[in-house]
Parts: structure tokens; C-alpha cells; sequence
């Protein structure tokens, strides 16, 4: 019988997959892991909240930042340049150090609309909370550096964390058996260099070194497991009741991928510039562990080898973009700026873990899709001030299709950011620069199914504040 039920196993609803070893870390792997992971853990001690699309991570800039990052593909004020376009590094004169530092106070509650446990096990009403308040305020730095070499020619260091995710639900919420503890965390190193290629033309390329680790946690519902694959009476009779017999999961990895980028930055006269980047996808194949929790009375489904502590691995693809710029000084007070972002979410389509041990596939169907950032800026200098004055506004699109793939870990939406920032100038070297941005949300609904066919219903209620002041340097 207990044979019957490990072969019938549905709460993952996936293909058996045979035992799969994970690959040795190659020695020069290994080195790139331990070398970002300590400059991620001594300099950031970070974790990341959603606040770009998906799980993009906007703020590389506060001085972009009040404009709503408008201005970023043609920006060479300050060292983001490095990330948004390496094209207009070769701008600088002598040297510049910018340093940044950001507080985001993200907010996220759960409204249940009817969430229930599949039908084949009654379809009766999920129990548990809201979850509570899933998010909380995080820290986000970063920090670029860039140099002229020559007439022509710069060199350039950008390290930030170009991607990341982080909220955590209370362990007994409705939504627990698809998502309780969610953590993505990218630290990205970004050597670049830029030259000038005629007194209007400026290309750049740069080298993306990204770290990331991960952390995914969920309840499962042995209960559920054992309806769906024997008669109730025999799962009663050893208390394996729906949402009486609740394990627990927790995937946790890490990985080193590379990428590149690439800028062009065009003045076209003293007043009007533009500027086109590319950043390429980066891939990462995580590796780490699996462990689960199971319940006394579900320790006989462990005995083929499932739901056993294991090693397990999984591809998770970092998006492309394109950001195409354009600023322009009205006069010697004013100044406009627009931009349009391109994302290719479309990479992100399944996560899928694969155990070592006889665990079969866990698969997350998510089908994103390809999304637009579009900003408007406008800056404001009064005559002989050392003020500078910004706000911007953008339409930010979501990736999810809809509500059946959009996934408690994310539940991401449209959003809309309307931001104000400053610029102070301490002396004619040294900058101070602050910013505030709220970003507006269409309420996300969600109705979609998990391993054991329960389905989650409702809608969540989010907004974002973000705070943030950076210094720059140059020498």
C-alpha cells in the first residue's frame, strides 16, 4: 500500500525524474562564489525587495532616482553610468567616486476571495490568516567608480544588485502550501571601460560578474497527498487528514553567472544628448540543498527516497534589456528627460528544481512576459544656486499574464512611480543628492493552483515608499 501511495505521489504533479548528481563546482566557479559572497556579505549585508518589474531592482542612481530615472541612459553626472550606460563614461574628467544608499518601506497584504483545497479531496475552504504584513523595509546600496584614462578613454567599477525579491508570510496563512519564505538576492560586479569615439560619439562595454543566492520555503499538505492517491478511509485511519498533517519544505542555493553590457552615448549638441544600452542576460545554474520537515505519521512516504533531505539544482535566467534616453536643456534653469525600457521577461517561463534523490521535478509555471518601462522627467536649476531641483513620473508594466500565474512569492502588478529629488553642491567636487518615490499599484489578483490542486484566491494590496541619498566625488 505504502508502495502505491509513493508511486502515485501527485502534490508536485510532475513526471518522475531518475536521481541526479549534482555537477562538482569547477575550482574557478568556486573562487568567483566565495570572492562576491564576502564582498556581498561585508559590504551589503542586503536583502532586496520587489521593486521593479518582476523582481528587477530599479534604484542603481538617487540622483536618477527624483526624476524617476528618466534621464539614466544619457546621464554623466554621476558614476550609475557605469550600469546604465558605459558609453558615457569617457564624459568624466579626472576621477569620480559615487556611493549610494537606499531605504525602501515596501507594504503588502493578502484579502482572501474563497481560496479551497482541490475538489478531489472535498474542495472545502482553506484554513489560516492573511499572512500579515509579507513584507518589510529593506537596504539597497551601491557603489561606481570611474576614471579617465585619456582624452578618450575610461575605466569604470559598478557594484550593485541589479535583481532581487524578499517577503515572508506567517507559517500558518491560507497561501502557505505555495509560498511562506521568499528570498532572491543578486550582488553584481560590473568592470567597464568607454571610449570616445568622436567629440558627439561615445561606445562603452562592460563585464557582468553576478552572484545569487536563494531561499524558497513552503508548507505541504501530506494530508492532501495521501486523499489523492488512496482511499480516505486508509489515510484517516493513520490521521493523514487534509490540512492535519502539514511538512514542511525549504530549497535554498547559490550561483555565479556572467554577463555583458553595452552603451552608446550621442551628444548631439551642447543642450540635447541621447543614449541606447544594452545589458545581456546573465544564467545562473543553482545548486544546493533541499530539506524537509515531515510529520510522524507521513514518514512512510519517505521510504522510496522522496521528501528526504537532498542535494537539488535549478536554472534561473536573469533578463536581458534595452534603454533607449533622451535630455535636453531648455535653457540654463530647465531640463527635460524621457526614457523607454525594454525587458525580456519572457526568459523567466517554469522554475524547475531537480532533486538528487528519487524527488520527483518541482515545477513553478510562471509564462512571463516581455514588459516596457516608460519615464518623463523635468529638473529645475535656480539662477546662482547650488540647488537642483527633480521629479519624474513612469509606467512600469508587469510581466504576469494574469491571475492564475501570478505567484504569492511575486505578486506583482502594473505600478506607477511619481518621484521628487534634490541636488545640493557642497563645493564644486562633491555633491550631495536626495530622492523620495512612491510607487502606486493596481491591487493584483491571484486565483492559482498549487501542488495539490488547492487554488489561492484573492487579492493583494501593495505600495512602495523608498528614500534615498547618495554622495559623488570627483578628483
Amino acid at each position: 500500500m505504502i508502495d502505491q501511495l509513493i508511486v502515485s505521489l501527485l502534490i508536485y504533479k510532475k513526471r518522475n525524474s531518475l536521481g541526479r548528481r549534482i555537477e562538482t563546482k569547477s575550482i574557478v566557479t568556486f573562487f568567483f562564489r566565495q570572492v562576491i559572497y564576502c564582498l556581498g556579505y561585508f559590504l551589503f549585508c542586503v536583502s532586496s525587495s520587489v521593486l521593479g518589474s518582476g523582481f528587477a531592482v530599479m534604484e542603481q542612481s538617487v540622483k536618477e532616482l527624483g526624476q524617476a530615472f528618466s534621464g539614466a541612459p544619457t546621464n554623466t553626472e554621476d558614476g550609475s553610468m557605469v550600469f546604465f550606460n558605459s558609453g558615457a563614461m569617457s564624459q568624466v574628467r579626472g576621477k569620480l567616486i559615487s556611493v549610494a544608499g537606499y531605504v525602501a518601506v515596501p507594504s503588502v497584504t493578502f484579502k482572501n476571495g474563497g481560496s479551497q483545497l482541490s475538489p478531489l479531496v472535498g474542495g472545502v475552504p482553506l484554513q489560516g490568516g492573511s499572512g500579515g504584513e509579507s513584507a518589510s523595509p529593506v537596504y539597497i546600496p551601491n557603489f561606481y567608480y570611474v576614471q579617465e584614462v585619456t582624452e578618450r578613454l575610461a575605466v569604470g567599477l559598478g557594484v550593485n544588485v541589479p535583481f532581487g525579491m524578499k517577503n515572508s508570510y506567517q507559517a500558518n496563512w491560507v497561501g502557505r502550501y505555495q509560498a511562506i519564505d521568499s528570498k532572491l538576492i543578486t550582488i553584481n560586479i560590473n568592470p567597464a571601460l568607454s571610449l570616445k569615439v568622436t567629440e558627439k560619439v561615445s561606445i562603452g562595454a562592460g563585464l557582468n560578474i553576478q552572484y545569487l543566492r536563494s531561499k524558497l520555503t513552503n508548507a505541504i499538505d501530506f494530508g492532501s497527498v495521501c486523499f489523492q492517491a488512496l482511499e480516505p478511509a486508509s489515510c484517516g485511519s493513520q490521521g493523514l487528514l487534509p490540512q492535519a498533517a502539514d511538512g514542511h519544505v525549504a530549497l535554498k542555493g547559490d550561483s555565479v553567472g556572467l554577463g555583458y553590457n553595452l552603451g552608446i552615448y550621442y551628444a548631439l549638441n551642447q543642450d540635447t544628448r541621447l543614449g541606447l544600452s544594452y545589458r545581456s542576460k546573465i544564467k545562473h545554474d543553482v545548486q544546493g540543498k533541499a530539506n524537509f520537515s515531515v510529520p510522524d505519521n507521513a514518514i512512510g512516504l519517505t521510504r522510496n527516497g522522496s521528501f528526504v533531505d537532498t542535494n537539488a539544482k535549478t536554472s534561473v535566467t536573469m533578463p536581458d534589456n534595452v534603454m533607449f534616453g533622451f535630455s535636453h536643456r531648455l535653457n540654463s534653469r530647465w531640463a527635460i528627460s524621457a526614457d523607454a525600457l525594454w525587458t525580456r521577461w519572457s526568459h523567466v517561463q517554469e522554475l524547475r528544481t531537480e532533486f538528487s534523490s528519487a524527488q520527483p521535478d518541482d515545477i513553478h509555471s510562471f509564462k512571463w512576459e516581455n514588459t516596457w518601462r516608460y519615464a518623463l522627467g523635468v529638473s529645475y536649476t535656480p539662477e546662482l544656486s547650488k540647488w537642483t531641483f527633480r521629479s519624474g513620473f513612469a509606467y512600469d508594466e508587469t510581466p504576469v499574464p494574469n491571475s492564475r500565474l501570478r505567484s504569492p512569492r511575486i505578486p506583482d502588478n502594473d505600478r506607477y512611480w511619481l518621484t521628487a529629488g534634490f541636488t545640493y553642491t557642497f563645493l564644486k567636487n562633491l555633491n550631495l543628492h536626495g530622492a523620495y518615490a512612491h510607487l502606486f499599484f493596481t491591487d493584483p489578483a491571484i486565483n492559482r493552483s498549487g501542488a495539490t490542486d488547492d487554488r489561492l484566491v484573492g487579492d493583494f494590496s501593495e505600495k512602495i515608499n523608498i528614500v534615498g541619498l547618495q554622495l559623488d566625488w570627483k578628483f
